[in-house]
């Protein structure tokens, strides 16, 4: 691999847009939940072996390029970009159809080089560093063996693990079928608006205990708090 950061040479980076033109310019607020974590930097990493038969990476890339338009249709937040009100403070998702990251890089090693054992090692040399205001950022990288990887880069703001594995499932539903059973996931987040003035059941206050000291359980004591039902 080259030298300095990742390691990987960037081949391409462009910017990919969706393809819907109804889709109107707008601002979608987050939730407190979605601040909860703060603005984080996430990613999911999908490894594969060179493809079977006449298929190569030159294949992968162009259906990336000729499906994620359509995909952000689905996704049309991942196509925006996350800004900072100046007058709040608080973060917000901005939505001008800006355009999704497709980056295209080759590591110049094969596979097997990387030490698997250590993400140090291996997956954090192939994902490339990416925006802060950057809602999705996809990286297509190959390695000399002819096998590749896909990194789908977001920020907790749009979403948690869950979500990052769910653009990976839905992408594929998509590619192999032309389209997303259900119209694909709902972006409407007033539902998770906070009560004013706030208010919970008792239901909902038996789902969570306090985290302070006094709960926590101690690494090294762990066997003796277990409680065994």
């Amino acid at each position: 691999m080259a030298g300095g950061g990742s390691g990987v040479q960037v081949v391409s980076r462009r910017l990919v847009k969706a393809s819907y033109p109804s889709i109107e310019p707008h601002v979608l607020a987050v939730s407190n939940l979605d601040l909860f974590s703060n603005a984080v930097q996430g990613s999911v990493i999908c490894v594969y072996p060179k493809p079977a038969g006449a298929s190569d990476f030159n294949a992968v890339v162009a259906t990336f390029e000729a499906h994620l338009p359509r995909y952000l249709n689905y996704f049309y937040p991942m196509a925006g970009r996350i800004v900072v009100d100046p007058s709040s403070g608080v973060p917000e998702l901005h939505f001008y159809n800006q355009g999704a990251e497709l980056i295209v890089g080759d590591a110049g090693v094969e596979l097997w080089s990387l030490d698997w054992g250590l993400s140090e090692g291996s997956i954090k040399r192939i994902q490339l560093p990416h925006a802060q205001e950057v809602a999705l950022s996809v990286q297509l990288v190959s390695f000399t063996c002819g096998g590749f990887a896909v990194v789908w880069a977001t920020n907790s703001l749009i979403g948690d693990g869950n979500v990052g594995v769910m653009l990976v499932r839905m992408w594929s539903e998509l590619v192999r079928t032309g389209s997303i059973s259900g119209g694909g996931p709902t972006h409407d987040r007033s539902v998770f608006g906070p009560r004013d003035p706030p208010t919970y059941g008792p239901s909902v206050a038996g789902m969570f205990m306090p985290w302070d000291h006094e709960n926590e359980v101690n690494a090294l004591t762990a066997e003796e708090s277990f409680v065994e039902r």
